[in-house]
């Protein structure tokens, strides 16, 4: 437990110091977003392809850890789909809630797995990435679609996918692996340097997405939403490591991938596809929070 409250501290830390540096106006608002969009362009995908490229994957459980995470994702999936069954929500509202029980923050994941196992950590990530990214882009731009009243045809998931730069980034990193090509010395600092920054500016944008101006309405969704998200999804990924016999680092890496709070990304895809916006920031705010708490736990009782 001291483990993860030692590696989860600097995470907090740094989602602190943006939230300060964001509330007090700091920089202008225009920097923030562009801080947010060289993170996912550039600075992240840098990161993922060399993980990737310059992985070892002897030893690890690659193709059981990949089958328990995107299980996991399916029983969600799911549980979700039976949500508008017991409780009467809107479209716009329920495809908010989707995308915050089923998205997950991977800034937060991968700076607290490198924390916990260094360069283990971030080769398991990136094969958490490789195996979840592609599914819940197409579940969440499909729900979108179908409940949120957008003008789109499930084409744009596909379309979506393609132009995905961390998808890109990593599956780059997996054909560079896969065909043994070494990575030059200059490539690599170069690489190296941008994934540095990639790890600090991640959680400076989740830090800078936390709003608390609408905490009031629809409190009882926030609650259902966060619980499924916080508590249910690592459940599950643990429970779906066992069937698999996921052990050790990797099956750590699936517990940090399901009790991690939603991605702040959440919030620019609703706004795009015609969600319930406000309720996705109030959802980011609340369970990025909460995660702080509820996240060492999972890990110490499921990890």
């Amino acid at each position: 437990m001291s483990a993860v409250l030692t590696a989860l501290t600097p995470v907090v830390f740094l989602i602190a110091i943006a939230a300060v540096l964001h509330r007090t106006k700091f920089l202008p608002e225009a920097t923030w977003r562009g801080m947010e969009r060289s993170t996912y362009y550039v600075f992240f995908p840098a990161f993922l392809f060399q993980s990737l490229a310059q992985a070892d994957f002897r030893g690890f459980h690659v193709w059981p850890l990949a089958a328990a995470l995107l299980s996991a994702i399916a029983v969600m999936a799911c549980i979700l789909a039976l949500v508008p069954r017991f409780i009467r929500l809107d479209g716009q509202a329920y495809s908010s809630a989707y995308l915050g029980a089923i998205r997950w923050n991977s800034f937060v994941a991968i700076v607290l797995l490198k924390q916990l196992y260094g360069r283990t950590g971030i080769t398991l990530a990136a094969v958490a990435f490789v195996a979840i990214i592609p599914v819940v882009n197409t579940l969440s731009v499909y729900v979108l679609s179908r409940h949120a009243g957008a003008d789109r045809s499930f084409s744009l998931a596909i379309k979506a996918m393609a132009r995905n730069p961390l998808i890109l980034a990593c599956l780059a990193g997996a054909l560079w692996q896969l065909a043994g090509l070494p990575v030059p010395s200059v490539i690599g600092t170069t690489l190296t340097l941008l994934g540095r920054t990639a790890l600090v500016l991640g959680l400076f944008t989740v830090g800078a997405a936390l709003s608390f101006s609408h905490l009031r309405a629809r409190p009882a969704l926030l609650l259902l939403v966060g619980t499924l998200k916080l508590l249910v999804m690592p459940v599950l990924m643990a429970s779906f490591c066992v069937l698999y016999n996921v052990q050790g680092p990797a099956r750590t890496v699936a517990v940090v991938a399901g009790a991690v709070p939603t991605a702040t990304n959440a919030y620019i895809l609703t706004r795009q596809l015609g969600g319930d916006s406000v309720l996705m920031a109030n959802l980011i705010s609340v369970m990025t929070v909460a995660a702080l708490f509820t996240m060492p736990l999972a890990i110490w009782l499921l990890g």
